[in-house]
Formats: C-alpha cells, structure tokens, sequence
C-alpha cells in the first residue's frame, strides 16, 4: 500500500484537531476577553447585512474597513452629502466604539461644521442636535466612565447652544425650553419628587422622557440642583453643569479638571443670563442675569483658583471680571445693599486694583460708565433715552426691581454728567430735565404709528402699570371688536383707563412662526428683482448710490446714516421705521465686527461713499429673540445704509 493514499486523510484529520483546538482556545481568550472588559466587537444593527458580517467575521481588518468609510465620509461632505453622511458616521463609531476620538470628531462635524452650511436656524437646530444625540445616546453607552465624552457634550450646551457665537443660538435656546417645558411640566421648577416616584399617568411619561430620551436620571438632576441651584433647567447651561456633574462621579480622579472647568464657567453663564423672562403681553421669552446663582459662581471660582495653581493669574483675571459684571447686574435690578456686598468682597479679594479707596458702590457702576460720559451730550442724552426705553419695558412686563434699577442708574448718570459739565456753557451742553425725558421717551413709545414700535398690548399694559389714561384717539387702538376666548386678555369695560367701547386686539402668541414666514415670502418675492444682489449667506442688497472710497476692514470703525424698517406683514412691503439716524440728523459710528452679521456682510463689500438698501434675513439680524420693542421675533429687515466715512483705529 502506497504511503500517499493516507496523505490526505491525515491532513483532514489534521485540520479538524486543530479547528477543535482553536474552538477551544477561543471559549478561553473570550472569556478572558470578558472578564477584562475587553470585548470590543459590538452588534451593529443598522449596518446592510454584508457589511455587518464583514465587520464582525473579519474582526481584524476593521480598521482598513474603518479607513475605507473615513474616505468616503469624506467624500461626502465635499459634495455635500450631508444626510447620507449621518448613517455612514453611525457605522464608523459604532466599529470603533471605544475611540474616544472617533466618537468627539463626529458629533463636533454634525454641530459645528455641517449645521453652519445651512442659512434656517431650524435647520441648523437638527445637526446640533444630532451632534448631541450621538454623544449623549450612543458615545457614553460604549464609554460610561470616558471624561472627555462628559466634557464634548457639556460644551456642546455650554458653548454651542449657550454661547451666542452663532447667529442661530436662539432658535436653539428655543427649542429646548420648548423640549425641557414638556419634561417639567411646564413648571418654572423642577418637581424633583415627581418624576422620581411618579404617581400619576402624566406624571409617569414626563419622567420616562427625561429618563429614557434625555438619558437624565432626576436623582442626579436633583443633586446637582441642590449642591450648585437653584438652576434653571430649561436652559442650556444647567445641563451642562449635568453632564460635567455626572461625568465627576463616573471618571478617575486624575481626570477631571476640565470637567470642574465646565462646571464653573457654566456657573458664571448661569449667573449673567441664566433666568428665563417671559414677556406676558407679546408671548415670548428673554434671558437675564440670575442673581441667585451669583454666590455659587464666585465658590466655583475660589475652588478653581486654589486647585489650578499652574493658571491662577488667568483664573484671578476672570474672576475680577465675573464680580464686576455681578456688582453691575446687582444694581441695576435695585439690589444696591447686596452690590454694595460683592463691592466690598472685591476691594477685599484684589485690593487697589478695580476698587478705590473709600469708594462707594455707586461710584463704581458709574466708573463703568466714565467712556460715555466723555461722548458728550448727543451720546449721553441718547443712552439716557435707551435706558428710559429699557425702563419702561421692564415696567410693562413686571420686571419691577429691574425697571427701578434702571431708574435709578439714569438718576445717577445725569447726575454725573451735570457735575461734569457746570461750568461750561450751559445751553450748549446741558442735559434736558430728566422729567422732560421720561416724557418725550414715554411719548414715543405710546405715539408711536401703527405699525412701529411696541405692539397695542405692550402699549396698554404700560399704561395700566403707569396708572395713566387710554388716548382714545390713538390710531393703534382702532380695531375691530372680538370675541373673547379662553387665555385672552381683556380689560374690563368701564375702567377708568380704558374706553367703554374699546375691546384690546387679540395677542398674537404665534409671532415667531407668523413673523418667519412673513420673512420668507418676502424675501423669495425680492430676489426677484432685477437690480437685487442675493449673497450665498441669504443677504440681499440694492446699490443705490456707488461708492469710490476704499473698503472698510474688520479692524475699522465706521461712520454711517442709515434707516431701519420691518416688513408689512399685511403688503409684504418695507414697512415702519424702528430707528434711523437720518431722523435724528446724528450718524451713528460703529464698529465693523459690532453690529449683527447683516451689516457686518454688507460693510465689508461698500466702498465709502456707497448707498444701499439692505434686506438682512432674521437669522443674520436678530433671529428668535428680536430687539424688543421695535423688532420682534424672526423679523427681517431692510436698512437704507449710507457709508459716510472710515474711521481706522
């Protein structure tokens, strides 16, 4: 029998023994692997079926695989394929689901590189809040104890939705006081108990929401609330402080300096602007500072000035600055006892470096001032103004400590002025009586046409808080009679400061979404126009006059007449005039990079000497907020603007 007829049998055999072996020697490396915590080839459902088996039965080549995918995502952005890149991002992390790098580059691309491509603030909301998503549902799945994952999303809320650095931050802020109302039930705050031990059927889904989208667990919510609140929840900034607070319980301790970071500057934000202000009369909110999270703030500051010794000058700086602004809030919210606190805590922490001595709190704030004061009387007269503008709004919508704050400040600042300028000839520089003032602002805002300025309900609202009389013959209060329904406003018929037969308008409570569609139209009409330049940005001007001077600069200052209107939302046409500089025959001077995005676009492109008319979209102007009073919520609008002069610094 020849040898070689058991050849292949023997390599048969062979081969199976070693198969065996393997199969053996597997169990054992994977139970190793398991009890390691090494295991890192997870199911990948939503990959095509012969991607995922390739995945998986080719374990070691899935980084070649991963390259492949980096190529082509690549590939895809180019030719801004955005939503196709959002499932190839999914297979890429989740076949490297334990490289942090991997997981923080792809939820940075979708929030800051991807939603700024988009011009509509709500589009630019679903990439943020993709980017979001992808950390918060799916990175700290794989990475619960990862702090830099911690610190991606706190940032993303710190920095990206708190921060106003893109012009689309207010829409964001919107939505998630819209998203985080439904979660608290619409409640100012929290009930913590509640949505730990649900009782009711309500009750039950809000808390199954916070736990099972936002992936927030109430006991931790409510540590945090305690330990650094109280803290408005449904603003970006206390869920940034959430998740650098989860991310300290969860990480080494060798690892969490920059979430402490995140921690106090998100205080610091919490502190300046970190109330929501609801404007009863027009429907919608503002931000301000919150004053209750002052105290908390400066802690966070001590901790981090003793803890970052390599950095503490840096931190002393900020620091400084942080008190300054809080000593400043404080008074003009009439807190002056507590101001005058803080003022001595600073002359006390930094001594003979922003105080003086045997200086009062008073002096301090005006200090601030000192740059206007040295405008001269235009400039002064018009800042007392806008504060008497400021004055009257915060009256209107019950802000009452703020509105004697205010009251208070232009008290003090004509005061200062006076002093100032007594020896000089006194109908040249003199200020007008402060009384006569307060009555040519008031009669502004309550004169003001159809059309302009505050809305009928604003108007009325300040007049009631002011005890003050109805004009009967005031062209605003000219509107049919309606039927009350549940939630409007009335003022009762017969009172002594409204007319028998008046009946208020209905309060528009839809003002952002009727304002953005008004805007749209609008603009998708304009463009149309022959002699109307549309910019990639969404901006469109008109030359009405060209210019032959030079360019101006980021670095510049400008000098320019210009004239500020709304759209008709009835015409579709330019409609009333919210400011202008013609009118007051004083052109205004402005920094170039210091006016909304709009002008800042159209600048850059007008030789001096130029005139045009600009149609700025509302996400290039003042977006979801506005400007109250004159300019509301997703309004657009057209300046007629004159390029006088550039003024290099």
């Amino acid at each position: 029998m020849k040898p070689h007829r058991f050849y292949k049998p023997l390599l048969t055999l062979l081969a199976i023994g070693l198969l065996l072996g393997v199969n053996f020697a597997q169990r054992e490396l994977t139970s190793e692997r398991n009890r390691l915590k090494l295991t890192r080839v997870e199911a990948i459902e939503s990959m095509p079926p012969a991607m995922a088996f390739t995945a998986v039965a080719l374990g070691g080549f899935r980084g070649l695989i991963s390259n492949a995918l980096w190529i082509r995502l690549n590939d895809l952005q180019l030719d801004e394929k955005y939503f196709e890149m959002v499932q190839l991002s999914d297979w890429i992390t989740k076949m490297q689901p334990h490289f942090v790098a991997v997981w923080i580059h792809q939820a940075w691309n979708l929030s800051y590189n991807i939603s700024v491509k988009f011009p509509d603030p709500n589009d630019r909301w679903f990439w943020v809040n993709r980017g979001i998503e992808l950390l918060r549902d799916d990175a700290l799945k794989y990475n619960p104890n990862e702090p830099l994952i911690y610190r991606e999303l706190a940032w993303h809320f710190q920095h990206k939705m708190g921060a106003n650095l893109d012009n689309a931050h207010m829409t964001y802020k919107r939505e998630w006081v819209r998203l985080m109302s439904e979660v608290f039930g619409g409640q100012a705050r929290p009930n913590w108990e509640e949505l730990l031990n649900p009782q009711t059927d309500d009750a039950k889904a809000r808390a199954k929401l916070f736990r099972e989208k936002y992936k927030m667990d109430p006991k931790v919510a409510r540590e945090v609330d305690e330990k650094y609140g109280p803290l408005e929840w449904r603003l970006p900034e206390t869920h940034a402080i959430y998740w650098a607070y989860l991310g300290l319980k969860n990480s080494k301790p060798e690892q969490l300096i920059t979430l402490r970071r995140v921690i106090y500057q998100s205080m610091q934000l919490a502190a300046q602007r970190g109330r929501l202000i609801y404007n009863p009369v027009d429907k919608y909110v503002e931000f301000g500072p919150n004053l209750v999270a002052i105290p908390m703030a400066n802690e966070g500051y001590e901790e981090m000035i003793a803890t970052a010794l390599d950095s503490a000058d840096n931190v002393k700086n900020a620091h400084a600055n942080f008190l300054k602004q809080a000593i400043t809030d404080l008074y003009t919210h009439n807190r002056e006892a507590d101001a005058a606190r803080w003022h001595d805590y600073l002359a006390k922490k930094y001594p003979n470096r922003y105080t003086q001595p045997g200086q009062t709190v008073t002096e301090f704030v005006l200090e601030r001032y000192k740059e206007l004061m040295d405008l001269g009387k235009d400039k002064v007269q018009s800042a007392i103004e806008g504060m008497f503008t400021r004055h009257f709004y915060e009256l209107a919508i019950g802000e009452d400590d703020r509105a004697q704050g205010y009251l208070k400040l232009i008290q003090q600042i004509h005061r200062e002025y006076a002093k100032r300028v007594e020896r000089s000839e006194r109908d040249r520089v003199d200020l007008p009586p402060l009384p006569k003032l307060r009555q040519t602002v008031l009669d502004r805002l309550i004169d003001a046409p159809v059309g302009q300025g505050w809305s009928p309900q604003l108007r009325l609202q300040l007049l009631t808080t002011l005890n003050l009389p109805v004009p009967k013959d005031a062209a605003w209060l000219k509107a049919p009679a309606v039927a009350t329904t549940p939630g409007t406003q009335v003022v009762q018929a017969g009172s002594t400061r409204v007319p028998d037969s008046f009946v208020p308008p209905v309060v528009d409570t839809n003002a952002p979404v009727t304002n953005l569609k008004v805007g749209k139209e609008f603009l998708a009409k304009n463009k149309q126009q022959a002699d109307v330049i549309e910019r990639p940005s969404g901006l469109q001007y008109r030359i009405l006059k060209a210019g032959t001077g030079k360019l101006p600069t980021e670095k510049d200052k400008v000098r320019v007449h210009y004239t500020g209107r709304v759209v008709d939302k009835k015409t579709l046409q330019p409609g009333g005039v919210f400011d202008s500089s013609f009118e007051k025959n004083l052109p205004g001077e402005f920094e170039v990079t210091g006016v909304i995005k709009g002008w800042t676009e159209a600048l850059l492109l007008m030789p001096k000497g130029s005139k045009w008319q600009l149609f700025i979209p509302h996400y290039l102007a003042y977006g979801e907020r506005g400007s109250p009073p004159g300019i509301g919520p997703n309004e657009v609008l057209i300046f007629d603007v004159e390029l006088l002069d550039i003024l290099s610094k």
